[in-house]
């Protein structure tokens, strides 16, 4: 085989079947489509139907597929019921992209506990189940896979946004998602399941629009980026791409910053 040949066989998801949450906007939006351009069948889910809506519509000239499921990830029966249809639409699941999140801030003396359990529901336990629902996919195909999540620095990092940014429900998930992908990769390499996760810095996506809808406040947070600016959300797809394709067939149990240096 020739190299262009063995790069293009790395980096082809043709005939794979990708399934990537919180995919309506950012991270998991660009991700989705991503992964449709180099030629995957896409299942985009998310509990904003519109943004689906919008977000399917524009991979129509892709190389692969897209489809769609309305699903909100703290409702774990829910998850339960749409991943049986993808199975049964698509008949099984290669990759799996969990991005979906929550960010509720608030200072954790008054912090609401039931805003507490609703974040760690949609960004540790969803994401759990959708792991392990498409793990069972894979086992039961013997076929491996991949499950790349979306952590993030302030999981591997609470100092790193400073002392005015009090969200301690999001840090301990994110803090959970780290330490789960490295059990899950642990526990899932015999059957030929590789799971990995990013952990974004300062991204444009909705999230943080109280930041990059204030010049002043994006450029301070900018300012504690080495490389001096947020990440749009397709430079932190691009390495979910990298995770879950054959390139990445010796990485496993891995977080990798994509945070312009924010941790160095």
């Amino acid at each position: 085989m020739t190299v262009a040949g063995t790069l293009e066989a790395r980096l082809s998801l043709g005939g794979k079947i990708a399934v990537v949450t919180g995919a309506a906007s950012g991270i998991g939006r660009a991700a989705a489509q991503l992964l449709c351009t180099l030629g995957a069948r896409v299942v985009f889910l998310d509990r904003d139907a519109a943004g689906l809506a919008v977000a399917v519509g524009e991979c129509a000239d892709f190389a692969g597929a897209a489809l769609s499921f309305e699903l909100d990830l703290s409702d774990h029966r829910a998850i339960e019921t749409v991943f049986a249809q993808i199975v049964e639409v698509c008949g099984g699941i290669d990759i799996l992209v969990n991005s979906a999140a929550m960010n509720v801030s608030g200072a954790s003396v008054d912090y609401d506990l039931e805003t507490w359990q609703r974040v760690l529901d949609v960004n540790l336990t969803g994401l759990f189940l959708t792991s392990r629902l498409s793990a069972r996919s894979m086992i039961a195909r013997e076929v491996g896979g991949a499950i790349v999540n979306v952590a993030s620095v302030g999981g591997l990092s609470a100092g790193i946004t400073g002392r005015g940014n009090a969200n301690p429900s999001y840090r301990a998930s994110k803090g959970g998602v780290v330490n789960l992908t490295r059990a899950l990769a642990v526990e899932w390499a015999a059957k030929g399941i590789r799971v990995n996760a990013v952990a974004p810095g300062y991204v444009r996506t909705p999230m943080v629009a109280r930041l990059t809808n204030d010049p002043v406040k994006e450029a301070a947070a900018a300012e504690k980026v080495p490389l001096g600016r947020f990440a749009e959300p397709e430079e932190i797809g691009w390495v979910i791409a990298f995770l879950a394709g054959e390139g990445a067939s010796m990485v496993t149990g891995q977080t990798i910053p994509v945070d312009g240096g924010l941790l160095a």
